[in-house]
């Protein structure tokens, strides 16, 4: 019972720090430093339907938001890799639109893992099994679809595009990160490796990175029926 207690604190404390960026009209940090030149993403926040472009409140969020925000500290090639594939799931689904934060429905085929967190943040898409007072389901993972693929849905306008990944983690990175477990200096070139690749996951043209079809029969409710009982 105390663990459980335990586990809805910590996710009530993600929730509350996931929103925290997007309360009013935020500028990503992003501009400078590490990531400068790295493109930010930004959406509508709730509540502002009617009102002028210049009257909404957005909210900005950039790739170094995400470190503030991970729980496994620091981006990595995963966080990348669903950092854009939000970039380019919103872009699909809401040409020449400021998309509505919120309006999301996402599947995700890495479980809980590096790129769930990176669409959960961006989106506010949680997973709502066992935990439907602080997530707000709209967040399934389905192992069936891959790793690092995703299922991004509008509830508004009823678009639906798949992202297949088109990525490959290099062979020499996957042994640097087994030998790092007991190894210094495997494990001093496995982070150097992980930024290369993280550079290029975030800089590369989009149809290098993701493959992106549209989506015709998808069905959220089927999706919840099974997953979120």
């Amino acid at each position: 019972m105390k663990r459980m207690v335990t586990i809805v604190i910590l996710a009530l404390g993600m929730v509350a720090l996931g929103f925290m960026v997007c309360s009013g009209k935020t500028q990503a940090g992003d501009s400078c430093g590490k990531w400068e030149g790295i493109p930010t993403i930004t959406l509508q926040l709730p509540g502002e339907a009617g009102k002028t472009v210049d009257q909404r409140r957005t909210c900005t969020v950039g790739i170094g938001d995400l470190e503030k925000y991970h729980s496994g500290g620091g981006i990595g090639p995963g966080v990348a890799l669903g950092y854009r594939a939000c970039q380019i799931a919103l872009a699909h689904l809401y040409p020449g639109e400021m998309p509505l934060r919120g309006d999301q429905f996402v599947v995700s085929g890495s479980e809980r893992d590096c790129p769930a967190d990176a669409a959960t943040y961006i989106t506010g898409a949680r997973y709502g099994k066992g935990a439907e007072k602080a997530f707000n389901g709209n967040l399934v993972f389905d192992e069936s679809l891959g790793a690092f693929n995703f299922i991004f849905a509008s509830m508004s306008n009823g678009k639906v595009v798949k992202l297949t990944s088109k990525f490959k983690f290099p062979k020499e990175f996957i042994e640097l990160k087994e030998k790092s477990k007991t190894d210094p200096e495997a494990k001093e070139k496995s982070f150097k490796l992980s930024d290369s690749l993280v550079r290029q996951v975030l800089t590369a043209p989009a149809n290098e990175v993701f493959t992106v079809t549209p989506v015709s029969d998808f069905s959220w409710k089927a999706y919840k029926e099974k997953y979120l009982k």
